[in-house]
């Protein structure tokens, strides 16, 4: 199991390094900038593979889970509050410089403040995660 996680999350760092340059454009412009997809270099920042603020919230909501599993059963109630933390944690980070969204650095301060992630898009790791993601008498 930690190996799968570890080959997902590496993937989608990755996957998420080689889409930002091309974040807002269509297919068209991606082929005209780039060529094909598979001759593309892995974009880099000093030497190190782009790290997104996007990759940044989905490594926080694994060691939310970590926390979680580490304290029991994963549920949604024991999931919450090491996920919420994490998430106010990365807003509040130095490290937050990939220029977040104004919504998702509004949701954060949302749930500093004990409210529930309205609008912003949670990172996309968070998609896959059944206990994260909010009842539908919860959602906004």
């Amino acid at each position: 199991m930690k190996r799968a996680a570890t080959g997902a999350l590496l993937g989608l760092a990755i996957g998420d390094a080689m889409g930002f340059p091309t974040e807002f454009n269509d297919m068209a412009q991606i082929a005209a900038k780039y060529g094909h997809w598979r001759t593309m270099p892995l974009p880099v920042s000093s030497g190190r593979a782009y790290v997104t603020d996007d990759t940044q919230m989905t490594l926080a909501l694994g060691e939310g889970l970590g926390e979680a599993r580490a304290a029991g059963e994963l549920t949604a109630e024991r999931l919450e509050p090491p996920v919420r933390a994490r998430f106010v944690e990365w807003s509040r980070s130095p490290e937050n410089n990939r220029a977040p969204g104004m919504t998702c650095l509004q949701a954060c301060e949302a749930l500093s403040r004990d409210g529930v992630w309205q609008g912003g898009h949670p990172p996309p790791a968070m998609l896959t995660c059944p206990a994260a993601r909010p009842s539908r008498s919860e959602a906004p």
